[in-house]
């Protein structure tokens, strides 16, 4: 009997011990899960921050850190640009960059051979639309009272290969009661990418003068342009074209000659506060070099916010043969106040 119960008491500690040993090796299981889960989720947030090189199959390079991604898309920021929108069909391979180098990843380096033009890789279907809007007063009240309000507004469109860009600006100033500027000038560019570098472009303006004493012009005229530089935070573009102007003047006389056009554009990111911006047009009449005009404008950008900057302008237009009485050259230099949308 002592026996029996001796084997009992033996099996039931053996079972018990075998139900431990289960209950300990599923209560592992469970916690080795758990610990999987974490480690999984702090590689995915290192993954996400991973700081890398995309070199895409048209042969463009773009370098960032990796905000977030998906099968179809990798979204980066860097130095230049809080977010690139790279589908995973242009990406070719992607490169590490090495970590602990210190260095913080930026576009490749200008002159290195690789181009990192940001637009090239967004998704091709998508409509793009930006602009801004400028507003200007500069005011005087002292032996002379002067009063001078300038204003602009761009707006630019671009889809596949194909880019919009409308652009109006206008000055009215009044000095001791004497109108001193009331000009206005609109501008439309059309440009369409044949290569990555080259493209056609058609160029129309229109506007009127009182004080240079145009009651109205407009110019028309197409032409070929190059991509020159290509850079994420510079570009630099040259253009060769012919334009037609027809002037309006006071004096009731009409001018409709025929002018080339050479012109060169470039936009400067220098960092995340300032920016500038040129563009030189160079309007030799056709058959008569000595007889042309210029239009130089430069812009110098400061941002306040993410939508708000601080703009200098500096303008300068030259005629050959202006109006009767009117000078060949007008400068002028604006500063105004802008918002992006």
């Amino acid at each position: 009997m002592m026996r029996s119960t001796t084997r009992t008491t033996r099996k039931s500690a053996k079972h018990e011990r075998m139900l431990r040993a289960l209950s300990l090796f599923i209560h592992s299981r469970r916690i080795l899960a758990f610990l999987a889960a974490i480690l999984a989720l702090v590689f995915c947030r290192d993954s996400s921050a991973q700081s890398v090189i995309l070199h895409l199959k048209n042969g463009d390079r773009l370098s960032g850190f990796i905000t977030s991604e998906t099968t179809n898309r990798i979204v980066l920021t860097n130095l230049w640009s809080r977010e690139i929108v790279v589908p995973a069909e242009a990406i070719l391979r992607r490169e590490p960059l090495a970590s602990g180098s210190g260095k913080t990843p930026i576009p490749a380096v200008p002159g290195s051979g690789a181009n990192t033009n940001a637009i090239a890789v967004k998704p091709k279907s998508e409509m793009k639309w930006s602009g801004e809007v400028q507003l200007g007063v500069d005011l005087g009240f002292s032996e002379k009272n002067r009063e001078l309000y300038t204003g602009r507004t761009k707006i630019a469109m671009s889809y596949h290969r194909l880019r919009n860009v409308f652009d109006s600006n206008f000055a009215y100033g009044r000095t001791e009661g004497i109108t001193s500027a009331n000009r206005v000038d609109g501008f439309a560019k059309t440009d369409y990418d044949l290569t990555r570098r080259e493209y056609v472009y058609n160029l129309a303006g229109a506007g009127y003068d009182e004080i240079r004493k145009i009651n109205f012009r407009y110019e028309i005229g197409p032409g070929l342009g190059h991509h020159v530089i290509k850079w994420t935070n510079f570009v630099l573009k040259a253009e060769l074209g012919f334009n037609y102007q027809a002037q309006y003047l006071a004096d009731d006389t009409k001018s409709e000659l025929f002018y080339h056009r050479f012109a060169e554009d470039s936009a400067w990111k220098i960092n995340d506060k300032f920016s500038i911006d040129q563009k030189f047009e160079f309007f030799p009449r056709v058959g008569y070099w000595g007889d042309y005009r210029f239009r130089f404008e430069s812009n110098l950008r400061y941002a306040l916010l993410n939508n708000v900057f601080l703009n200098l302008t500096v303008l300068d237009q030259y005629d050959t043969d202006p109006a009767e009485g009117v000078g060949q050259n007008d400068l002028q230099v604006r500063s105004t106040i802008g918002v992006k949308f």
